[in-house]
C-alpha cells in the first residue's frame, strides 16, 4: 500500500513539522542520506562560482559550454587520467559520461496518520586538486603531455579528489523536540 505523499519546500515542510509539535504529537522525522555519482551535475552546467574551483585544471567560456582540460590530471575518484584537451563535459552532449561531480541526495521525511511528508536536496562533494606523486594508469599514453617519471615510476601530476560535503551543509534546522534517525546508503552510478 502506498502511502500519499507530499512533496513540500524546506518552510513549509519545518511549518507542518511546528504544527505538529504544538499539537503534542510526537514526530520522527527520518534522514536518508545517499550518494550518487549519475552525471547529474557536470562541469558544463554548474554556476561560475563553482567553476572557479576546478580553473587550475579545467577551462570553459562560459555557463553552459563545453569544458576541456587544461593540464593533465588524474581523478582519483573515478580512476581516470585525462590530458590536455580532453572534454571532460559536453554542453552539446550532457548525456555523454565524462568528469561528472558526485553528490549527496538529503531527504528528510515524516508520516502521520497515513500521509508521508517529505523534503530533498543535494550536496555537492567539493573539489580537493593538489600535485601529487602518482602511478598512472597505462591505458592513456603520456608521452606527448610532457609528464615525466621518476626513477621508482611515478609521476608528480596535479590530483583531483572529492570530499564528501561538510555534515553541518547536509543539515535542516529543525525544533530541539524532533527525533532525527539517520539512513546512509551508497551509490554509484
Amino acid at each position: 500500500m502506498n502511502l500519499p505523499t507530499y512533496e513540500c519546500n524546506e518552510h513549509q515542510f519545518v511549518e507542518n513539522l511546528r504544527r505538529l509539535i504544538e499539537s503534542h504529537l510526537k514526530v520522527i522525522v527520518n534522514r536518508t542520506l545517499v550518494h550518487y555519482d549519475d552525471g547529474r551535475y557536470s562541469l558544463s552546467f554548474i554556476p561560475e562560482e563553482e567553476f572557479t574551483k576546478f580553473q587550475s585544471i579545467a577551462t570553459r567560456t562560459k555557463v553552459r559550454s563545453s569544458v576541456y582540460a587544461n593540464k593533465p590530471f588524474l581523478d582519483e575518484y573515478h580512476r581516470t587520467l585525462y590530458v590536455d584537451g580532453d572534454s571532460l563535459s559536453s554542453a552539446k552532449y550532457p548525456h555523454a559520461r565524462r568528469l561528472s561531480i558526485p553528490y549527496v541526495r538529503v531527504e528528510y521525511s515524516f508520516s502521520v496518520w497515513g500521509d508521508l511528508y517529505k523534503y530533498s536536496f543535494d550536496g555537492l562533494f567539493q573539489p580537493e586538486i593538489k600535485i601529487s606523486k602518482r602511478k598512472l594508469p597505462r591505458s592513456r599514453n603520456i608521452t606527448k603531455t610532457g609528464v615525466g617519471k621518476d626513477n621508482d615510476g611515478r609521476t608528480l601530476i596535479h590530483t583531483l579528489n572529492f570530499l564528501i560535503p561538510d555534515d553541518k551543509a547536509l543539515q535542516l534546522s529543525l525544533p530541539k523536540s524532533v527525533l532525527v534517525f539517520d539512513v546512509r546508503r551508497m551509490l554509484r552510478g
